[in-house]
């Protein structure tokens, strides 16, 4: 199902996010991947509640996102949907719907790609106003430089092999 305003294209990288302290991240991985002028994925950074419109039309949909799981702030984190760390986050999302909600509902209404994969960096505060924490600030070379790495490994069908 083609969505409004994308066009289809192998890769997209969604940073999910807001503007409060360490729920920056994933915008400002996306930030960073846009200084890649030969990067042919499609970015953009979105908040939870837009996520549904930009699910479709790509073969690897790649979000990136703030987390909480227990780690250090700063720890990096790859998960592949279904996961249950991603199906249980809901409980743990300061959002009206968290990243595992919306995965869920578009995949019930079908609207996943074949690919998803979720790449997290763990954080330790979100307060509205407030900067990255240096622990998340630290981690956002190494989380772009591993979805660069990502973008570059070609993803195939199960039925291509």
């Amino acid at each position: 199902m083609q969505k409004a305003g994308w066009r289809m294209s192998a890769d997209r990288v969604l940073g999910v996010g807001s503007p409060h302290g360490d729920d920056a991240a994933g915008w400002r991985v996306v930030e960073r991947l846009r200084q890649h002028p030969d990067l042919t994925a499609q970015l953009k950074t979105v908040e939870p509640s837009q996520l549904l419109d930009h699910l479709g039309d790509c073969r690897r949909l790649i979000l990136v996102d703030a987390c909480q799981s227990n780690q250090p702030p700063g720890t990096i984190l790859r998960l592949l949907w279904p996961d249950s760390r991603l199906r249980s986050q809901r409980r743990r999302s300061s959002h009206a719907l968290g990243l595992g909600d919306a995965l869920a509902l578009a995949e019930t209404l079908g609207w996943l790609p074949p690919h998803v994969i979720v790449w997290g960096v763990e954080i330790s505060q979100c307060e509205p106003g407030e900067e990255l924490t240096p622990a998340v600030r630290r981690a956002l070379p190494e989380l772009e430089r591993q979805v660069l790495q990502e973008l570059a490994c070609v993803t195939s069908e199960p039925n291509d092999e």
